[in-house]
């Protein structure tokens, strides 16, 4: 069986388990190597993973001939320099949204991959890889709940995690851009059109340390497409129930509604009331859309076919952040072209 050798770029929280993924659960993919700028933290990875070798620096992976692909899995505000680096080594390419923070980095990154032509390149929207939310994808493509008026798409993260958003913040490019882009991604998904106009809201409501690298903890995001559909966002780091997102979709003839989803299927009754376990995070609660994701990208890249969500898909979900934020920042309403 041919594999696809791939080299792992960040090896944190999410990029170990791509590499996890990648070295145990994919039979017709290989972790070759894995890079971290904490040298000890790559070390170990690839001693717990068997990658056989490890790096710290990527341009030095990237030299790597015998590397057919990367998966960028670093800190946001690397991944533009990552895909432009990797674009010249003309390797196959995962990176994790966003794939950039600026409108330049967009189009830096859009004239990167003109270079590198014959290589799969997917990016990390991992949602349209759950099943339930193809379910309803399938279900909107066949007309089952008629013409589209309305969707909601709902990220609540839980509040216990307070101490990685501080952590992480500062390079991960804001609520819009490091959270909301994955509902942004997905609206425009089932909506089938692109963003008309937009008017964003929000604020700090309790984590007062975000002042500190200028985010929010909650917003609520309005919009309507060239084709007519409304869409909500909202996006909370307060979630008091685990990791709490789901996608309303109403129609002429009918809604669907994407749940968070639960570790169990019990029941709980007693003097309290009615309780059912929660999703304690995103890793649980997409953990198999991220084994599909990157199953998916391995399947393309060996067959040399173009991914399902590419760069193109990746920028216009940033564009969308870029109006959210310019509408919260501004306090007016946004048109496309503006």
């Amino acid at each position: 069986m041919k594999k696809l050798r791939i080299g792992c770029i960040g090896v944190g929280r999410l990029g170990y388990q791509h590499a996890e993924n990648v070295a145990y659960r994919i039979p017709n993919a290989e972790l070759a190597a894995v890079c971290d700028i904490n040298m000890d933290r790559a070390e170990e990875a690839a001693r717990q993973l068997g990658a056989a070798e490890y790096y710290g620096d990527y341009n030095e992976m990237l030299e790597k001939s015998d590397i057919d692909a990367v998966m960028i899995t670093n800190t946001s505000s690397e991944h533009c320099a990552c895909i432009k680096a990797a674009c010249a080594a003309h390797k196959h390419i995962y990176c994790e949204k966003p794939t950039g923070l600026t409108i330049e980095e967009l189009d830096e990154i859009d004239k990167a991959v003109e270079t590198n032509p014959g290589r799969t390149i997917q990016v990390g929207f991992m949602r349209r890889f759950d099943r339930s939310y193809q379910d309803a994808k399938r279900r909107v493509d066949s007309g089952d709940i008629g013409k589209i008026i309305k969707i909601r798409s709902i990220t609540r993260d839980p509040a216990c995690q307070r101490e990685d958003y501080v952590r992480f913040g500062p390079g991960a490019g804001g609520m819009f851009f490091d959270m909301s882009v994955h509902d942004f991604d997905l609206v425009r998904w089932f909506a089938g059109g692109e963003v008309k106009s937009m008017y964003a809201i929000g604020g700090i409501y309790e984590f007062t340390e975000f002042e500190a690298f200028n985010d929010i903890d909650n917003c609520s995001v309005l919009m309507q497409f060239d084709n007519g559909v409304m869409a909500e966002v909202e996006g909370s780091k307060q979630g008091v129930c685990g990791y709490d997102v789901w996608m309303e979709i109403v129609g002429t003839k009918g809604t669907l509604l994407v749940n968070s989803g639960t570790t169990s299927y019990v029941t709980q009754k007693d003097e309290y009331g009615m309780r059912n376990e929660c999703q304690p995070w995103f890793r649980e609660r997409f953990e198999e859309a991220y084994l599909r994701e990157v199953a998916a990208f391995v399947d393309k890249a060996l067959t040399g076919e173009a991914s399902g969500v590419d760069t193109g898909d990746a920028r216009k979900a940033v564009e969308m952040a870029f109006m959210a934020q310019k509408s919260y920042d501004d306090g007016k309403i946004m048109c496309a072209q503006q």
